[in-house]
């Protein structure tokens, strides 16, 4: 059966075969035992007979251990008793030791329908309390989180206008866009040239559009002044700019000097071999 904390455990909450409050499956006749010390069997998310721990889902460090204390999930899968929900149950623990994020224990979520905001939180406690939420002005909005359901809280407001929203609730944050993604964009989505047509007739240029089997104009350089544009093609006008990169001195005098005095040099050299 589902131990007091499996009820809020995401891997074991809301598992399929529930009738009135109770889980209908087929019973598992055996059970292994646990080591005293090696595990927290308070913890176990599901028990068996006597409330032995039958699933135990525990934190090591950054790591995750998932023990099953019985190899009897194969009377689920054969349909003993009506069987049970082993592929979801399995699915699930495989799931929450690869650390998908909506299987953590503690998490806090924030959807956004219309101007609705909804805030959840999951946890294994107690009430977590506040969760205070901020919009594009900066102004704190605290809202007090309601059950949900075993393990979820929820808290629901109407915002008063689109943008990035966050809530915090102790050391969890969670980020939502109310609106739509780009509201500028979506005001107007055909295009049109109109919007550059009165610098393009500042630059005496054209827009053209390229439909199927359009040729696409050619770009041509032209002088300042010209036509920028004309039929099947459009000009880049050529404004004979420069750039100046740097300047080189070069002393003329100290060039003469050197020029006299290496032939001084070679002079001298000459009337010596010469004697």
């Amino acid at each position: 059966m589902i131990s007091g904390t499996g009820l809020k455990h995401p891997v074991t909450r809301d598992l399929d075969g529930w009738l009135n409050g109770q889980p209908r499956w087929g019973r598992w006749f055996r059970s292994v035992g646990l080591t005293p010390g090696a595990f927290d069997a308070s913890g176990a998310v599901m028990t068996g007979k006597e409330d032995a721990p039958l699933l135990l889902l525990e934190h090591f460090g950054e790591g995750r251990v998932a023990l099953f204390l019985s190899d009897h999930t194969w009377l689920w899968a054969r349909g003993f008793e009506g069987g049970g929900p082993h592929v979801q149950l399995l699915r699930r623990t495989a799931h929450w030791l690869m650390k998908e994020p909506e299987l953590d224990e503690e998490r806090l979520t924030a959807d956004a329908q219309g101007r609705d905001l909804t805030i959840t939180r999951q946890t294994l406690g107690e009430a977590p309390g506040e969760a205070v939420v901020t919009g594009p002005t900066g102004d704190p909005l605290p809202l007090k989180l309601e059950p949900g359901g075993a393990g979820i809280w929820r808290a629901e407001t109407q915002v008063p206008e689109f943008g990035l929203y966050s809530a915090v609730n102790g050391d969890l944050r969670a980020l939502v866009h109310v609106g739509p993604p780009n509201p500028r964009e979506f005001a107007e989505v055909l295009s049109t040239p109109d919007l550059l047509r009165p610098v393009l007739e500042a630059g005496r240029g054209a827009a053209e559009r390229i439909a199927d089997g359009t040729a696409i104009p050619r770009i041509v350089p032209v002088r300042a002044g010209a036509t920028a544009s004309g039929q099947s093609w459009i000009g880049l006008e050529n404004a004979q700019a420069s750039v100046l990169k740097g300047i080189s001195r070069l002393p003329l005098f100290n060039g003469l000097i050197g020029l006299v005095l290496l032939l001084m040099a070679t002079a001298a050299m000459w009337a010596r071999e010469g004697r």
